[in-house]
């Protein structure tokens, strides 16, 4: 399941809403006995489908709750009754996870009652520090959940934050949104946020969201709505929209984070009939002439930029630039000035006191009753906290939270793109898939957070192996991945994978241990082996098997699998 399948998911006490690919369906008979479970069902225990039907599937359930659940349902099946359960049910990585489940009565056709329809999802992630090992206690020191992770920013933001399935609808808000529309949580969730709040006036932003009336919806990067509260007035909010992939790199999810920017654009409104500069406001304002000299500033820019109106008044908003930005940025911005008579945008601009920080700049053209531009105003304010949650975002969906590398969404990603390249300019790609031998013995033996430790400094080891172009990423438990470009002869590949044996080969100094954990290397090639990633993938894992098979410690080439040679580099003994 991927990382947001605890967000997704629904409860009581949440509300949350999960697409039907993470449901975990099971049909049962007359007598309570399993006699179907959905391929979520399977994907989420890893067993196999003659192991969960029957009375198989309660195996696997916490034995703490395991005397409570089949008094629930046996009391369900006499009563032939709907019912609703939570509790602890083990997943195919060995952990616990909480499961909400919701029990609906099935009938024949004759109308007699045939047993029920459960409907499972997973909300471990709204039961943060619960035991999910098993042992009866809670797992203070366990890492975050991802999902647990982008929750707690979400609602511990004063923005407004939501994430909506491919539909529009909404999966999760945060109270910001809430307030802006004065609806409750219940009452929003599950709803096409921008077909049911848009204002007659913004509808044709559904055109650009659902274009050709496509129902899928397709967010920009950036937008602006204009959304009608529950008592009818209107909330300018600017979304900025990041794509949530799945474990495949398929988007099927969007988090909103929105800025309410209804007084910026009702003073932006009022600037443009007045050209007075506003001092009720918290946004920063300025007002130049035609010759972008400041004739007038408000307190609010005061605060934020630290130059005092003195200082500011003739100078020219130059003063205030980053460095950061290249000529072309500036260029674009007043070509659509002189064009449309306005534009926004985010920027990085400079203080007084020399700190560089990122702000929301408006800038409008101020024009007299003959449509003469007389003046330009500005608007704008600090957005430090909404660009820290964005790459505190983008980092969660797009890198292992252990070791920091890319995880296999963002590797498959860089390897579509490293096979155009290749494809392009005639050049060949290293594979290399790495498994560390030992790995579960040091789990086992001196536990999970030795096991943490040797995989960060594995992965900061491949790091040092390779170049800047290259990739090393993290799959999943201890297998690696490092994705080699512009190999120009095969004959180097060798080098690379003997340099990453040398140092991951000897002893981690983890507390007071030496852990050795050498690694088994498989070696595809693009194009010699295949073209296509997905065979590349699972050559390289085939060749990688081999290896640790045949002796660990050594790499082996995908097309030296049916050689009668030995491996290419002898390996470790195994000393396991």
């Amino acid at each position: 399941m991927n990382q947001w399948s605890t967000l997704d998911a629904f409860d009581d006490e949440a509300g949350f809403l999960a697409p039907p690919s993470q449901c975990l369906l099971a049909l049962s008979d007359a007598s309570g006995a399993c006699e179907f479970v959905s391929p979520s069902w399977l994907d989420f225990t890893g067993r196999a489908f003659e192991r969960e039907t029957g009375a198989g599937w309660r195996e696997l359930v916490h034995p703490h709750d395991r005397p409570a659940l089949e008094l629930a349902l046996r009391q369900a099946l006499d009563a032939q009754a709907p019912f609703r359960l939570q509790y602890r049910y083990l997943r195919a990585d060995h952990s616990y996870r909480r499961l909400s489940g919701a029990g609906m009565v099935r009938r024949g056709p004759d109308g007699r009652f045939g047993g029920h329809v459960l409907q499972c999802y997973d909300t471990s992630a709204c039961h943060p520090g619960e035991d999910q090992d098993g042992d009866g206690g809670a797992d203070d020191e366990a890492p975050e959940h991802p999902a647990q992770s982008m929750i707690r920013l979400m609602r511990g933001t004063r923005l407004i934050a939501a994430v909506v399935d491919q539909q529009g609808c909404i999966l999760f808000s945060n109270d910001s949104l809430c307030r802006a529309l004065d609806y409750p949580y219940n009452e929003l969730v599950n709803c096409a946020l921008f077909e049911r709040h848009l204002s007659p006036a913004n509808r044709a932003l559904l055109a650009t969201l659902h274009p050709e009336g496509a129902r899928a919806a397709h967010f920009p990067s950036e937008f602006e709505s204009e959304l009608l509260s529950r008592d009818g007035a209107l909330r300018n909010i600017l979304w900025h929209a990041i794509g949530m992939p799945d474990y495949h790199g398929h988007e099927h999810s969007t988090i909103l984070i929105g800025d309410d920017v209804t007084e910026a654009r009702r003073a932006e409104e009022l600037l443009r009939l007045t050209a007075r500069v506003y001092e009720c406001t918290n946004q920063a304002m300025v007002v130049t002439d035609t010759a972008s000299r400041i004739i007038s500033v408000n307190q609010a820019f005061t605060r934020l930029t630290g130059y005092s109106e003195a200082e500011a008044i003739g100078c020219n908003p130059r003063i205030l630039q980053s460095g950061r930005h290249e000529p072309a940025l500036y260029q674009n911005m007043w070509q659509s000035i002189h064009a449309t008579g306005h534009w926004h945008g985010d920027i990085w601009d400079r203080r007084k006191d020399g700190t560089v920080y990122p702000k929301f700049l408006s800038i409008s053209a101020i024009c007299d009753a003959h449509g003469v531009t007389t003046n330009y105003a500005g608007i704008f304010y600090d957005i430090t906290e909404r660009k820290q949650i964005e790459e505190r975002l983008d980092f969660l969906a797009h890198y292992d939270h252990l070791t920091s590398l890319p995880n296999r969404s963002l590797f498959l990603d860089r390897m579509a793109q490293a096979l155009e390249r290749a494809n392009r300019d005639q050049t060949r790609l290293g594979l290399l898939y790495l498994d560390l031998d030992k790995f579960k013995l040091i789990n086992d033996t001196w536990g999970h957070a030795a096991g943490d430790a040797v995989l960060k400094a594995a992965a900061q080891r491949m790091k040092d192996c390779i170049r800047a172009i290259d990739t090393a990423a993290r799959l999943g438990g201890d297998e690696f991945v490092l994705l080699l470009t512009d190999v120009d002869e095969v004959e180097a590949l060798p080098l690379v994978a003997q340099k990453v044996l040398d140092s991951l080969s000897p002893p981690y100094q983890i507390d007071d241990h030496l852990l050795r954990a050498p690694p088994s290397i498989g070696i595809s090639v693009y194009p010699d082996d295949h073209q296509q990633m997905e065979v590349l993938i699972k050559q390289a894992d085939r060749a990688m098997y081999d290896a640790k098979s045949t002796r660990r410690g050594g790499y082996r080439f995908f097309h030296d699998l049916n050689s009668a040679l030995p491996p290419t580099v002898p390996g470790c003994p195994d000393d396991n």
